[in-house]
C-alpha cells in the first residue's frame, strides 16, 4: 500500500497538483495546507513490452511447470479471456507462441469471450467465440459448488482438454478482486448466474483478508474444472506492469498482494473536497467505471462534502441507474433500488446510489447535462469550473484514475453506506 502525498508544509505556500482523466488533465494551484492528499497511481513499470512479460512469465510460472509443458499436440485450449486487459494482441500473441513451439496446432486453439466482442487481431487459424449466456446449446453443466450453486459454463471450456483463464487482477464490486479466475466464472457462465453474482455486489472495496462468497464460488469453479495454471495481469497507468502465471492459488494470492501494493493508497483522512479523474487514455470510460470512481471518491471525502468528478464518459443508463433519475431525495436511492438487484447494472447503481447519498457530485462528461441532473449530479460544462470549487475548499484531495484505486483513510469506521 503506498502512503499518498499530503500538505504538511508551511502554510500559504502554493503548489500545483494535476489529476489526469481518460486522454485529458487539469491542474490546480492549492495552497499545501489545504491538501490532503493527491495520488496520480503507480507509474508504467514494466520490465518490457506485453509480449515479453507475458512470455517470461509462461515459462517462469509460480509453483508449475512451464505452459509448453502443460500441453501436447493435439489438445484442443481455450483461452478463456478478459476483454478489459491492455495490449490485448500482444498478450495473445505471446500465449499462442509458447502453444506453437508446443506443436498445438492453430486450430486447435479458441479464444472465448464475454459478450460485447473486443476487437482483436488473432494469430492465423485460432479461432474467436463470443460467449452467449442465453444460448443454452452452448453451455454445458460442470458440476455443483460447496454452497450449492449449479455451475454451467461456455461449452468449449467443458469440452477442452486445457484451459487457459488470462484475467486483469483490479477491485470488483461483486467478487472483491477479480482476476483470471473472473475472465471464466461467472463471465463465461450462463445469464441466471451472472445475474444471481451482479445482485451480491458490495459498494465497499473489501481487504484482501476477506474472502467474498462471490469470490470463493469463483475460484472454486476452477478447482471443479481442473484449471490449474492461470495468468494474470497488473496494470499501471498506460500499460502492463507486471504478468503473473503459474497455479490458480498462487497467482491469485500473488495478484491480489501486488494489486493492493500498486492501486491502494492512505490518504491519511478525510477531505471538504476530492477531485477524481475517471478514464484511461486511449479508451471510452463506461458509466460503470464512472460508477467505480465515485465510490473511490466517497471514501475520500466527508459526509456531506463535495467530489467532482472529470470524466468523458458516456454511454445509455441501465435499467437500475434510470431507477434513480428523477428520485427527491438521494439519500433514498437504495430503497429505490430494491428488486432491481439483478439488473445487469445494478453495482454501478448501487455505488451511484451510495456516492450521491453521501456527497455532493459535480460531473464533466460527455453524458447529457439533463440525464446529469436527473441523477442528482451537477453537470459542469467546462473543467476550469472544477478549478472554482477548489479555490472555495478549506481541504482537498486529488486523485487520478480512481475507477481502478482503492483508497484507506484513518476514519475507515466511516462508511459511505451508514
Amino acid at each position: 500500500m503506498i502512503r499518498a502525498l499530503s500538505g504538511l508544509s508551511v502554510p500559504g505556500n502554493d503548489m500545483q497538483v494535476a489529476v489526469a482523466y481518460q486522454n485529458d488533465r487539469l491542474e490546480f494551484d492549492i495552497p499545501e495546507d489545504r491538501l490532503v492528499a493527491q495520488w496520480q497511481g503507480p507509474g508504467d513499470r514494466s520490465r518490457g513490452d506485453a509480449l515479453e512479460l507475458v512470455l517470461d512469465a509462461l515459462e517462469h510460472p509460480r509453483d508449475y511447470p512451464p505452459l509448453r509443458q502443460a500441453v501436447v499436440p493435439g489438445d484442443q485450449v481455450v483461452i478463456a479471456f478478459d476483454p478489459q486487459i491492455p495490449d490485448a494482441d500482444a498478450v495473445l500473441a505471446a500465449v499462442y507462441q509458447v502453444l506453437r513451439e508446443a506443436e498445438v496446432a492453430a486450430g486447435d486453439v479458441t479464444v472465448v469471450v464475454p459478450p460485447p466482442a473486443p476487437p482483436l487481431r488473432l494469430p492465423e487459424g485460432v479461432a474467436l467465440e463470443v460467449h452467449d449466456p442465453e444460448d443454452r446449446t452452448r453451455l454445458a453443466y460442470l458440476s455443483t459448488t460447496t454452497g450449492g450453486q449449479r455451475v454451467y459454463l461456455n461449452r468449449r471450456i467443458t469440452d477442452a482438454d486445457f484451459v487457459l483463464p488470462v484475467g486483469l487482477f483490479g477491485y470488483d464490486a461483486v467478487l472483491g478482486y477479480r482476476g483470471p479466475w473472473s475472465a471464466m466464472f461467472p463471465d463465461l457462465s450462463d445469464t441466471e448466474t451472472r445475474r444471481t453474482f451482479r445482485s451480491q455486489a458490495s459498494g465497499e472495496r473489501l481487504p484482501a483478508a476477506h474472502t467474498p462468497p462471490t469470490l470463493a464460488a469463483s475460484t472454486e469453479v476452477s478447482w471443479l474444472l481442473g484449471s490449474q495454471f492461470h495468468l494474470g495481469l497488473l496494470g499501471a497507468v498506460g500499460d502492463l506492469s507486471e504478468a503473473i502465471a503459474g497455479l490458480e492459488s498462487s497467482v491469485r494470492t500473488d495478484g491480489m498482494r501486488a494489486l493492493d501494493r500498486l492501486w491502494s493508497f492512505d490518504a491519511g483522512s478525510r477531505s471538504e473536497l476530492v477531485v477524481a479523474g475517471v478514464g484511461r487514455p486511449g479508451r471510452p470510460t463506461s458509466i460503470e467505471e464512472l460508477a467505480e470512481g465515485l465510490s473511490t471518491a466517497a471514501r475520500l471525502v466527508q459526509r456531506g462534502g463535495k467530489i467532482v468528478l472529470l470524466s468523458r464518459a458516456e454511454g445509455a443508463f441501465g435499467p437500475a441507474i434510470q431507477r434513480l433519475l428523477g428520485i427527491d431525495d438521494p439519500r433514498g436511492g437504495e430503497k429505490a433500488l430494491r428488486g432491481h438487484e439483478s439488473d445487469r447494472d445494478f453495482p454501478a447503481a448501487q455505488q451511484f446510489a451510495r456516492g450521491l447519498a453521501w456527497a455532493d457530485v459535480y460531473l464533466l462528461s460527455n453524458l447529457p447535462s439533463d440525464e446529469v441532473e436527473e441523477l442528482s449530479m451537477i453537470a459542469l460544462d467546462r473543467p476550469e469550473e472544477a478549478r472554482r470549487l477548489v479555490a472555495g475548499a478549506r481541504s482537498c484531495t486529488f486523485v487520478s484514475q480512481a475507477e481502478r484505486t482503492r483508497a484507506v483513510v484513518e476514519d475507515a469506521d466511516q462508511r459511505t453506506d451508514q
